[in-house]
C-alpha cells in the first residue's frame, strides 16, 4: 500500500448539468450516466481553504472535460465557463489523502480528442 502524492476531487453533476447533457448528449439511454461522479487527481494542498483555492485555479479543465464527454461541439457549451457556473452545475468533494491499493505501479495515459471520442462512443 502506498500514499499517492496527489489529492482528489469528486465531481457530481447537479440538475442543471444533467438537463444540459440530456439536451445535447446521447438521449435517454445515456441519461443515467449524467448522474455518475468523476474523480480527478489534483495537486496536494494543506487545508480546506487551500483546497478551495486550488479548485478555483483548476475548475476550467475539469469543467471542459465534463462538458466534452457529452458534447464535443464547444459552440453548444454554456458561456462563459465561470467558477460560479461550475459550482451551480456540480457538487464538489475534496479528498486530501489518496492511497493506492493496487499491486502494479500507476501508469499515465495522455488523453486527447481520439480518447474522448472513444469514451463517447463507448457510452453510446
Amino acid at each position: 500500500m502506498a500514499v499517492v502524492n496527489r489529492c482528489a476531487v469528486a465531481v457530481t453533476p447537479k440538475p442543471p448539468m444533467r438537463e444540459w447533457s440530456r439536451r445535447v448528449g446521447g438521449g435517454p439511454e445515456l441519461a443515467g450516466l449524467a448522474e455518475e461522479q468523476s474523480l480527478y487527481l489534483i495537486p496536494p494542498y494543506d487545508d480546506g481553504e487551500a483546497g478551495q483555492a486550488l479548485l478555483r485555479g483548476l475548475f476550467a479543465p475539469i469543467f471542459a472535460a465534463e462538458l466534452d464527454l457529452w458534447c464535443g461541439n464547444r459552440e453548444l457549451w454554456p458561456a462563459p465557463l465561470t467558477f460560479e457556473l461550475f459550482e451551480q452545475w456540480f457538487s464538489l468533494e475534496l479528498f486530501p489523502l489518496v492511497t493506492d491499493l493496487g499491486a502494479s505501479p500507476l501508469s499515465l495515459w495522455e488523453t486527447g480528442v481520439d480518447f474522448r471520442q472513444q469514451v463517447r462512443d463507448a457510452l453510446a
